[in-house]
């Protein structure tokens, strides 16, 4: 055992140099986009105003830059950082569900490698939410798993996890859809009695971040820009879902027509600023949420297909490379990242995972090793999740769907060691009688 512990601690000591070191000039200098801007005015709104809380933006990004002084570069630092300590507690957490060395040892240092991917660690070096919302989650993941590996939960374990959970959500609001998908599946767990009672203190402390995040998106408007990028590239361009918003009471006018294929911010910020369009923001404020709603769910069908099309090409990522630091260096070489993040036949291996979690909630798989929990409630919404970020914005869909990413990449690696394990085992003892 303490062989073991060794030799991981050298696994990890020789990750963090591997991440400090070669790129230490990217820190120096990260990369600013134009969302960068907004982050850095609401960090200079004083702390006890609404504005910060309650602004365009989730408040945890301007926090750290807040307490940043609005320095990029120390920003940044805190980002490699927190991003080290909290895959390292992923590994740490997932390497120790496992009782054999050799599970131990590969999953510990194929998640630390899964964190060195260019998809999820250059954005250490960006100044936007991608790296403290990827690190939140890796964090959350890895508290959940900490809490489930014993009995007796901790009520230490759990305040934290609720803790980490409220910054997961206001760092992106999106993340808040996924704590209610996750306390969703924790109701059903306790009504089919898969789970204990105890479990409905995060179902409602998930659900209670979601609705404070929820209100104070709706004081700060955070939801227009997005709706409005979607009624420009979406809405206005297709006759039958302009025909379903118009029945909506959308006021359908010449010079919104002529803002067809457009963001939110094009043509002179007209749907913000236009005169012509006040009828429209009047409509949009009151009933475009609403509106948006039901059309989605009047053909879910087709909602569900419009995500899944587009499942491959949202993961794969494509222009990633646009939004690196200029100094940025990949860890991993290139040709190698595909065998350690999937971006090929995504559609196909979410069809997989999935069937291996449901047959793993009939054959009640957490009751040989809790990870198998956790990995079920990992897997079973990423459809959902992908649905959510692909019909929530028109704008940078692929930066937006990283966290999708991410939790495709997880599940797959978590079932696999899960698979890897009852494979040997089973082959272990199937040896064992002629041994003896």
């Amino acid at each position: 055992m303490i062989h073991r512990k060794k030799i991981l601690l050298i696994i990890f000591v020789i990750y963090v140099i591997a991440r400090i070191a070669l790129n230490l000039p990217a820190l120096d200098k990260p990369r600013e986009l134009a969302d960068t801007t907004a982050y850095l005015r609401i960090s200079r709104e004083p702390i006890q105003n609404q504005k910060f809380w309650g602004d365009a933006r989730p408040f945890v990004f301007p926090l750290l830059l807040k307490i940043s002084q609005q320095d990029v570069s120390t920003a940044a630092a805190f980002h490699l950082g927190f991003s080290i300590l909290a895959w390292g507690f992923l590994a740490l957490a997932i390497s120790a569900s496992f009782r054999a060395s050799y599970l131990t040892l590969f999953s510990f240092g194929l998640i630390l490698a899964l964190s060195l991917i260019r998809h999820l660690a250059s954005w250490d070096y960006v100044m936007m939410t991608e790296s403290l919302s990827v690190t939140f989650f890796v964090l959350f993941l890895a508290l959940g798993i900490w809490l489930t590996q014993r009995e007796v939960w901790r009520s230490y374990k759990v305040v934290l996890l609720i803790i980490t959970a409220f910054f997961l959500a206001f760092t992106r609001d999106t993340n808040a859809y996924l704590l209610v998908m996750f306390a969703g599946m924790l109701t059903l767990a306790v009504i089919f009695r898969w789970t204990k009672l105890r479990a409905l203190i995060l179902v409602a402390s998930f659900l209670v971040i979601f609705f404070i995040n929820n209100y104070t998106a709706d004081i700060g408007g955070r939801w227009i820009f997005p709706l409005n990028n979607i009624v420009g590239k979406r809405i206005l361009p297709d006759t039958s879902a302009l025909e379903y918003f118009q029945s909506c009471g959308m006021p359908v006018t010449p010079e919104l027509l002529a803002l067809a294929d457009s963001f939110a911010n094009g043509q002179d910020r007209a749907f913000y600023e236009s005169p012509a369009l006040n009828d429209y923001r009047a409509w949009l404020l009151e009933n475009g949420k609403s509106c948006y709603l039901k059309y989605l769910l009047s053909n879910p069908i087709r909602s569900i297909a419009d995500s899944l099309t587009r499942f491959d090409t949202l993961i794969r990522f494509d222009n990633l490379n646009k939004f690196f630091a200029r100094k940025y260096d990949p860890v991993i070489p290139y040709y190698l990242e595909p065998l350690i993040y999937p971006v090929n036949f995504i559609l196909p291996l979410w069809v997989v995972l999935t069937a291996i979690s449901l047959l793993a909630v009939w054959k009640r798989a957490w009751e040989s090793n809790p990870l198998w929990g956790i990995t079920i409630l990992l897997c079973l919404p990423t459809l959902l999740h992908l649905f959510i970020t692909w019909h929530g914005d028109a704008m940078a869909s692929e930066r937006h769907a990283l966290s999708v990413g991410l939790q495709l990449a997880l599940c797959f690696w978590m079932t696999a060691f899960l698979i890897l394990e009852q494979f040997v085992a089973r082959y272990l003892s199937r040896r064992s009688p002629s041994a003896t």
